[in-house]
């Protein structure tokens, strides 16, 4: 059990992380920023349990925890908010996107996606996760602990596949 000062100190080094990928998931909502760096600070304390220093550094280890729970909170809300397909449409027509699917379109791609995913191997869902956690190749290979080279060709053989689709 952690003692006070060590939960702020963890929490000192670790906000300016936690804030800044709850930033980029908010789509400019304060309250729900500030409930994603909620979760994101929780997500640092779990993780400084159960890192393994020999799988790569500390801070990427923590950021990622932090967006997965992040990611998974959004999913659990808008799940459980029961928010309508008007109500989705144009809060994203709101924030900028361009064109938003319909309801029939989104299905088929999250269909689509499931089937991409299930013709992955082990080795590339966990490049492709890790890729899109870090937001970059070099990122993935850091947080895999594998060669950048090796996490790229599994990214390029993932891309084939959904080409192939």
């Amino acid at each position: 059990m952690r003692n006070a000062a060590e939960i702020a100190g963890i929490i000192e080094k670790y906000l300016p992380v936690v804030i800044s990928e709850a930033r980029k998931l908010s789509g400019g909502d304060l309250f729900t920023r500030e409930d994603l760096t909620q979760e994101g600070i929780m997500a640092a304390l779990r993780a400084m349990d159960s890192y393994d220093p020999s799988r790569g550094n500390l801070e990427g280890y923590v950021r990622a925890c932090a967006r997965n729970r992040m990611i998974s909170y959004l999913r659990r809300g808008l799940h459980e908010a029961l928010i309508d397909d008007d109500a989705l449409d144009s809060r994203a027509l709101d924030s900028g996107a361009s064109s938003f699917a319909a309801p029939h379109e989104r299905i088929e791609m999250g269909e689509a996606l499931t089937k991409l995913i299930e013709g992955l191997s082990a080795f590339e869902k966990s490049v492709l996760y890790a890729y899109l956690s870090e937001g970059s190749v070099s990122g993935a290979a850091t947080l895999l602990d594998c060669d950048r080279k090796k996490a790229d060709n599994a990214l390029q053989r993932v891309k084939n596949k959904a080409r192939a689709m």
